[in-house]
């Protein structure tokens, strides 16, 4: 919830009011991306992959709704299923026990290695085409905000 409030209720927002929508995003999705880092398992890769699919995928969502509760309840679901269910790395930062005891082996490439899943190609089209969907939803219900020198 934190990383919602913060990442697209307060910077997306206040950014977008001057620089509009399309850099808003762009500014969002790099600071939520590399804010992940930090992470004990933490590595570029996966900070780059959560920037493209997750900053762009859960921006999105926000954009076309314009209520934080769908991006929070996105994001909530996606860590609860990967580490409250299937006991994954979530982010990078930490495996915790969950309902089953998942094993995901293969190229890291396709697994996302220590990093989790996000760091994984098939995350990152499948979320990236996803928030490419709704972005142009919300392009077609006029939720783009045009910088400040073009209004």
């Amino acid at each position: 919830m934190f990383e919602e409030l913060l990442h697209r209720g307060t910077i997306f927002r206040n950014v977008e009011e001057m620089l509009g929508s399309w850099l808003a995003l762009l500014v969002s999705a790099l600071f939520f991306g590399l804010r992940h880092l930090g992470n004990a398992d933490g590595n570029i890769v996966g900070a780059l992959a959560i920037t493209i699919e997750a900053g762009v995928l859960l921006t999105a969502v926000y954009l076309l709704t314009r209520r934080l509760w769908l991006s929070i309840g996105a994001h909530m679901s996606w860590n609860f299923t990967q580490g409250g269910i299937f006991s994954g790395s979530v982010s990078g930062a930490f495996e915790q026990p969950g309902f089953f005891k998942a094993t995901i082996a293969g190229p890291e490439l396709l697994t996302g290695g220590k990093f989790g899943m996000e760091a994984s190609i098939v995350a990152l089209l499948i979320c990236t085409t996803v928030g490419f969907v709704f972005l142009r939803m919300a392009k077609k219900r006029g939720q783009i905000l045009k910088p400040v020198w073009q209004r």
